[in-house]
């Protein structure tokens, strides 16, 4: 009995001095210096009460190619060459769970660099009377200033991570 006190207690020290604070995000640049990074993300909606589309993800393409599924409060991060690329948040791919009409943004990546994409969900309160929540959405996919998107992305969860 005497030993496992001292077990349990340093069990709780080991678990207390690893955790990483789930707050903090810190961008990576890109690993190559002839290539651009961009975060893609999508963060919880501002509005009180039932999140819109919460359970539905579009696939984001690039140039046409599929990229990662964007999920709600999610962030994944893409490293590509340098120049102009376009985003498409898409639900006509076969594994997209997404009704939702294209939204698309030419991102012009300078080598070096890194940017921010969000993908933007809410409900268009101006358009709602009570109880109705059905296809009364506000819907962008546009870049962000870098300071404000660091606030937004530490606060979603990376797609990578389980």
């Amino acid at each position: 009995m005497s030993y496992r006190i001292p077990r349990v207690a340093a069990l709780l020290a080991c678990l207390m001095t690893t955790n990483v604070h789930a707050d903090y995000f810190s961008p990576r640049g890109p690993e190559l210096e002839t290539n651009a990074v961009v975060y893609v993300y999508r963060p919880a909606a501002s509005n009180p009460g039932k999140k819109p589309l919460r359970t539905k993800y579009p696939e984001i393409m690039v140039d046409g190619e599929g990229s990662g599924f964007l999920k709600y409060n999610r962030h994944f991060r893409l490293e590509l060459p340098a120049g102009k690329h376009e985003f498409v948040a898409t639900g006509l791919t076969e594994s997209a769970n997404w009704k939702q009409t294209d939204r698309k943004y030419i991102l012009n990546m300078k080598a070096g660099q890194t940017y921010y994409l969000r993908l933007r969900v809410e409900y268009d309160t101006d358009k709602m009377s009570i109880g109705t929540f059905r296809g009364q959405y506000l819907i962008f996919l546009h870049a962000m200033d870098p300071e404000e998107a660091i606030y937004q992305i530490r606060e979603t969860r990376d797609d990578l991570e389980s």
